[in-house]
């Protein structure tokens, strides 16, 4: 696995590859209409984002995630990938857990959370093995309708989980 910071070329190679369940988590909380149209959105979001990683397999980008602080010491993690992220999944998980969220709470981040889409089990399941838990559902929260579960890690909150 190797690591690099996000390009509009790498992000759109992997948004316009996306695991269709990633697809339809994102789809479903933003305009795009179609996978054109959001992989055009990524790129133009994503493509020069100073948190943004591209995680590779070999030479190919295979996987896309960004630390966004939309409060101040609170940051979202947002993350889609193609079906090759298997390939990379263990040593990805490891980076996230033991480098990536640990330089973010040195700086004073005190809360990560991120969204995803009920149904979403492979997401979910990966996002509790990176230290966050489910605090909270929400019914109605996509475009027509689709529920999303609240994940978080929270400092001196009580969790059980190292994020």
């Amino acid at each position: 696995m190797r690591l690099e910071a996000t390009t509009p070329e790498n992000v759109r190679y992997v948004a316009e590859r996306m695991r269709e369940s990633d697809f339809r988590e994102f789809s479903a909380v933003s305009f795009a209409r179609d996978r054109r149209q959001l992989a055009e959105l990524m790129t133009k979001i994503y493509g020069e984002h100073p948190g943004g990683i591209c995680a590779y397999s070999d030479d190919e980008p295979v996987a896309i995630g960004a630390m966004v602080e939309g409060r101040p010491n609170v940051v979202t993690l947002m993350f889609f990938a193609t079906d090759a992220l298997n390939e990379i999944a263990i040593p990805l998980t490891r980076f996230i857990r033991n480098n990536l969220f640990p330089r973010y709470r040195e700086e004073g981040v005190h809360r990560i959370e991120c969204i995803s889409i009920d149904g979403h089990t492979a997401a979910h399941r990966w996002i509790r093995l990176l230290g966050l838990e489910c605090e909270a559902r929400f019914p109605g929260y996509g475009k027509h309708g689709e529920t999303f579960h609240q994940f978080s890690w929270v400092r001196d909150a009580g969790t059980t989980g190292n994020a």
